[in-house]
C-alpha cells in the first residue's frame, strides 16, 4: 500500500505541473496520472518483493517509471489517427483541426486582425487576402494541445489552389509574434463558389509540418491534409458570404472533419 501511495503522490507531483504549464485538460490528465501512479507503485511493489530497496532508490525508480510511462502514453495518444466521417449535410464548413476555438474575428477591409496572442497588428499574407472578394471575412483560430489529434482535414470539398511552406524560428506560441514568426504551412482550397485559407502554425517543440496533399489536388470534405508534430495552432480564413453563419464561439471544443464551424446557403 505504501508503494502505491508513493507512486500516486509522485505522479501527481511530477505530471500535474507539466500538464498545467502545457495548458492540458486537467480533468483528462488527472485520470491518466492516477493510472500511471498506480502502475509505477505496483511495479516498485513487485521489485521490492524480490529485492530490498531503500527509500531513495524507490523514489528514483518510481520517478523514472512515471516519466517513461507518461512519455509513451503521450506519444501513443499524439500519433493516433482515428477515422472520421463528416456530417451528411450540404453547404457546411468543418473544423480543419482538433482543439479549442481561441478567437473568432471579423476581417474588415483595411483592418486585418492579428492573432490574439500578439500585441501587434500583423496583416495576413496576400495569398490569404486574395480569397476575400470584398476584403471582408472571418479569422478563426484553433489551439491544439498535445492531447488532441494532430491530423488536419479539409474544411470543405474542393481543389488545393495554393500551398506554401514558410520556415520559421520555432518560438513558443506564448510569444506575442509567434503565430507569424513560427514555421507555418499556408493552403487555399477552392470550390465552385468561394475559397478558404488554412494556416498551420508550428510551436516551439514542433520540428516538422507534414503535408499529405499538393497544389492541384482535389479534396473531399474531411479528407486528411497533413499533420503537425506536437503542440500547434491552425487558423482558418473564411470569406464574408452573405449567407455564411459562423457556428462556433471562443472556448468551444472542435474536432477535425466532423465539427461544423460554419454553414451557408447554396445559391
Amino acid at each position: 500500500m505504501a508503494n502505491l501511495l508513493l507512486g500516486i503522490i509522485l505522479a501527481f507531483g511530477v505530471l500535474i505541473p507539466i500538464a498545467y504549464k502545457w495548458e492540458l485538460n486537467l480533468k483528462v490528465v488527472s485520470v491518466a496520472v492516477l493510472a500511471i501512479g498506480l502502475f509505477a507503485g505496483l511495479a516498485v511493489n513487485a521489485v521490492t518483493f524480490h529485492f530490498d530497496m531503500g527509500l531513495m532508490l524507490k523514489l528514483l525508480t518510481c520517478s523514472a517509471l512515471i516519466i517513461v510511462t507518461a512519455g509513451v502514453v503521450l506519444l501513443i495518444r499524439f500519433y493516433r489517427d482515428p477515422d472520421r466521417v463528416p456530417p451528411e449535410r450540404e453547404n457546411i464548413i468543418v473544423a480543419p483541426a482538433d482543439g479549442v476555438i481561441k478567437y473568432v474575428k471579423h476581417i474588415e477591409k483595411g483592418n486585418i486582425p492579428s492573432s490574439s496572442k500578439g500585441k501587434e497588428s500583423v496583416r495576413l499574407s496576400e495569398s490569404l487576402l486574395n480569397i476575400l472578394p470584398d476584403g471582408q471575412g472571418y479569422l478563426i483560430g484553433i489551439g491544439m494541445s498535445f492531447l488532441d489529434v494532430h491530423v488536419t482535414r479539409a474544411a470543405i470539398a474542393g481543389k488545393v489552389t495554393y500551398l506554401e511552406h514558410i520556415p520559421g524560428a520555432f518560438c513558443s506560441l506564448k510569444r506575442d509574434d509567434a503565430p507569424y514568426r513560427n514555421e507555418r504551412l499556408i493552403e487555399v482550397i477552392e470550390n465552385d463558389r468561394f475559397k478558404i485559407g488554412l494556416i498551420q502554425i508550428a510551436s516551439r517543440l514542433v520540428r516538422r509540418i507534414v503535408a499529405y496533399v499538393r497544389e492541384g489536388d482535389e479534396l473531399d470534405l474531411g479528407q486528411r491534409m497533413g499533420m503537425i508534430k506536437f503542440g500547434s495552432q491552425v487558423d482558418i480564413v473564411l470569406p464574408n458570404l452573405e449567407d455564411l453563419k459562423v457556428k462556433v464561439s471562443v472556448a468551444d471544443q472542435v474536432y477535425a472533419g466532423i465539427s461544423v464551424i460554419a454553414d451557408y446557403c447554396n445559391k
